[in-house]
């Protein structure tokens, strides 16, 4: 811990000195801190779960920067929710199967339509769910998938991008989020991404195989879908998981839908729904730890939630700050969630640069 407090304290140090030093026109890096905070309970219904939690209470930071045509970007989690979660953010440090203190750290080149990355990156998964930062999402209302997949990965890709710059294609090649250790355990993962802006509609599909043991995949069809229609946005995620040829359609798959209603760049009201079908064995793991349920091992067949909440931006001409209320249900827990929290973007870099003026 020690090590990571002087860690951080010297990347601050040399980004204020840096911030300083340069001209107003270069290009400096963005440092943003964010933190969250939520309120959780839980109240039954006819047996369900009751309980209390601090939700996705966490806190993040972000920088990003470019030179030349070199551009780099990290993301770290410094703290999660409880002190036994943020622990294991330290004590898992390069491992494959769960989570750590290092969201993403990569170095890009570009050269043309041609991007080159390096470095720890999330998973090419096709899914508007994973288009948004972990710390805005809310838990109640997250596919079970995404609260179970480890997202996070060493590894490669190349963008390919249009002149248009309205499509960009991704091959990656990455650690798979079944080993222990990153290429240590000799287990890959292999994703191929599409996404684009086509007027109303964005797509965010792909296909993915990840190995689990060697010579053997688990293949991810993943189609997300975002449509633009004024002020509302849909989001259609669907995705199928197989570990076998045989019933390809009939292993694992999910299918989630939120709707989004913005009103003035202050208000969003959102409603979201999904479902989920574990007819396979067990493919993600699901049936050893459940997210919401931890003194219950098993896992239904068939899973569902819904729920809704709001956003409000209280800040003027900026949305850097988001007051949420959200409310969820889901057949497993058989209980309702009402979570209450904030969650604020604070840019380092603009502070500095404003305060110098």
């Amino acid at each position: 811990m020690k090590r990571l407090l002087v860690l951080l304290v010297a990347t601050l140090g040399y980004f204020c000195t840096y911030a300083q030093e340069v001209k107003e026109d270069s290009r400096i890096p963005d440092f943003i801190v964010t933190p969250r905070f939520d309120v959780n309970p839980y109240a039954p219904i006819k047996g369900g779960y009751s309980g209390f939690d601090f939700g996705n209470s966490s806190l993040y930071t972000f920088l990003d920067g470019s030179v030349g045509n070199f551009s780099y970007s990290m993301s770290n989690h410094w703290f999660a929710g409880d002190w036994d979660s943020t622990k294991g953010l330290y004590q898992n440090a390069f491992r494959s199967d769960e989570y750590d203190f290092i969201d993403w750290l990569t170095l890009s080149y570009t050269a043309g339509q041609f991007t080159f990355n390096v470095g720890k990156d999330v998973l090419a998964v096709g899914s508007a769910e994973y288009d948004y930062n972990d710390v805005d999402i809310h838990y109640p209302l997250a596919s079970t998938f995404w609260h179970k997949n480890i997202a996070y990965q060493w590894g490669a890709s190349v963008d390919f991008t249009t002149r248009e710059e309205n499509t960009t294609l991704r091959l990656q090649f990455a650690s798979s989020p079944f080993g222990e250790r990153p290429f240590a355990s000799k287990l890959f993962a292999y994703s191929l991404h599409w996404t684009g802006e086509y007027g109303c509609f964005t797509p965010f599909w792909s296909a993915n195989f990840f190995e689990y043991e060697r010579g053997k995949f688990v293949n991810l069809i993943a189609l997300g879908n975002a449509f633009y229609l004024g002020d509302f946005t849909l989001e259609v995620d669907y995705m199928n998981r197989a570990s076998s040829v045989k019933r390809f359609f009939n292993q694992e798959f999910s299918l989630s839908a939120q709707l989004l209603y913005n009103y003035a760049d202050k208000v969003e009201v959102f409603a979201k729904g999904g479902y989920e079908n574990f007819n396979n064995s067990d493919i993600f793991g699901y049936e050893d730890d459940i997210w919401f349920i931890p003194t219950d091992n098993s896992l239904c067949p068939k899973y569902w939630y819904v729920g809704g909440g709001v956003h409000y931006f209280p800040l003027r001409e900026s949305r850097d700050l988001r007051l949420h209320a959200v409310a969820a249900y889901n057949s497993f827990a058989n209980s309702v969630s009402i979570s209450f929290g904030a969650t604020y973007y604070f840019n380092l870099t603009q502070t500095i640069l404003k305060n110098r003026k």
